[in-house]
């Protein structure tokens, strides 16, 4: 959940010139909402709806959550739906007023979301790249004005500029590796791996990752069964769930890897002892662009697409991904595998 201010409100009235497919709700029964006006009729056409009949339990109970929290200042969530066979990504933004809740939710379907990818790609390339061109302009006017310019003071120009440059490059590396592997047309090829050497090979080659901070990691095994893999996209998943246990952890903290077997799947999981995440940026850690993403506890960015990316391969693995965290306890993440039969 997060407040809207009157910035955030005008991009919303842009959206809706830019004719996102929008509907307008009033919910005066935590349960039940009302399509007064739709421009998504395939989707969401006028009437009375069970939120029940749309999402899943744990997605309504965030929406039952956010529901109680909304008042007279406008909040906003994401969450998806299932209506007329079709899944969506909906963007709700509501308000109370006069007694009675207000929304207005832009309605998504998942394989025509680019729209909101775009804004928020463009707002995140936005930061870095107008911080080079500050530091551009700042040596252009020291050049064209004969000013002296040290070599300690060129290098922190420098310095900024490269750090900037790569908070670009590593957004830009995102957003093509989400848009690959969520094409129709993207062929996983996997093969037949014991989880625990893969699992063992990658802590072995990816030590720099926890090195800086100290942190420990513990993993020990003897489940030797065998899982239908693609060694490039479960290495990087699990990227970037390194990346945020060590990004969100203090120094010389442990991290955890287990693996367990369950029926005819293998469970890899990963804990940490870091900050956790709070209800709100749990349920939305999903979601592309959203809410959950922060930067770590050293300033390290964060562009919210990685746990996407996570969520992508897992299913293209045809498995899933769990995540369980509690703020100031630390945070596990389940990669939940297909074992070979």
């Amino acid at each position: 959940m997060s407040t809207l201010n009157d910035e955030d409100l005008l991009v919303r009235l842009n959206l809706l010139e830019s004719s996102v497919p929008h509907a307008w709700v009033s919910w005066d029964d935590p349960k039940t909402i009302y399509v007064e006006k739709s421009t998504c009729e395939d989707i969401l056409p006028k009437g009375d709806y069970k939120l029940e009949n749309m999402v899943t339990g744990e997605c309504l109970k965030n929406i039952l959550s956010y529901y109680q929290n909304i008042s007279n200042t406008t909040l906003e969530t994401n969450f998806t739906i299932k209506n007329n066979g079709q899944v969506c990504d909906v963007t709700c933004a509501s308000i109370l007023k006069e007694g009675e809740v207000r929304s207005l939710w832009f309605v998504i379907p998942e394989k025509d979301n680019s729209i909101f990818y775009l804004q928020n790609a463009a707002h995140d390339f936005r930061s870095p790249l107008a911080s080079i061109l500050g530091v551009v302009n700042l040596m252009h006017h020291s050049i064209k004005n004969d000013e002296e310019i040290d070599r300690g003071e060129m290098t922190t120009y420098l310095d900024m500029i490269k750090v900037n440059t790569d908070k670009t490059l590593r957004l830009a590396d995102e957003i093509m590796e989400l848009a690959e592997i969520e094409s129709e047309s993207y062929d996983l090829k996997m093969k037949p791996i014991v989880v625990k050497d893969f699992m063992s090979n990658y802590l072995a080659t990816h030590r720099l990752l926890t090195l800086k901070k100290k942190i420990t990691v513990q993993f020990e095994s003897d489940l030797n069964s065998e899982a239908m893999i693609n060694e490039s996209k479960l290495t990087r998943a699990l990227d970037n769930i390194m990346s945020n246990a060590v990004k969100f952890s203090k120094p010389e903290s442990n991290i955890k890897v287990q693996l367990t077997e369950e029926n005819d799947v293998i469970r890899l999981t990963i804990s940490d002892q870091g900050i956790g995440m709070t209800p709100d940026i749990l349920k939305n850690v999903f979601v592309k662009f959203g809410s959950s993403k922060r930067d770590g506890l050293d300033g390290e960015p964060s562009h919210g697409l990685g746990m996407s990316i996570v969520q992508q391969i897992m299913r293209l693995h045809g498995g899933n991904v769990e995540i369980t965290s509690k703020e100031g306890m630390g945070t596990s993440v389940s990669l939940i595998l297909k074992k070979k039969q």
